[in-house]
C-alpha cells in the first residue's frame, strides 16, 4: 500500500488537528479558579449610605456631612489608604 502525497498531507493534517484538540482539552482541564474571596463585596451600611447619596444634587451634597463622610470612607477603602487624623483638612 503506497501513500501518495495528497493522502499523506491529509493524514498529517488530521494528526496535527487531533493533537491541537487534545492540547486544548488538557489546557481547559488545568484551569484553576481563584480562591481569594477577600475582595468580595459585602452588603453593609456604607453601601446603603452611598446608594442614598448617589442621587443628591451638588447643593444637597455640600451640606450633607453623612454623605461626605461615606464617600471619603469609600475612597479610602478603594485606594487602601490609612484614614486621616481628624481636623487635618
Amino acid at each position: 500500500m503506497a501513500l501518495d502525497t495528497p493522502r499523506t498531507l491529509r493524514l498529517v493534517a488530521f494528526g496535527i488537528g487531533g493533537l491541537a484538540a487534545i492540547a486544548a482539552v488538557v489546557e481547559l482541564t488545568r484551569t484553576v479558579l481563584p480562591t481569594d474571596t477577600g475582595h468580595v463585596v459585602r452588603d453593609d451600611a456604607l453601601r446603603g449610605t452611598l446608594a442614598r447619596c448617589r442621587d443628591l444634587t451638588p447643593e444637597d451634597y455640600a451640606t450633607d456631612t453623612e454623605c461626605r463622610a461615606a464617600w471619603e470612607a469609600a475612597r479610602q477603602r478603594f485606594f487602601d489608604l490609612a484614614p486621616e487624623p481628624a481636623g487635618t483638612e
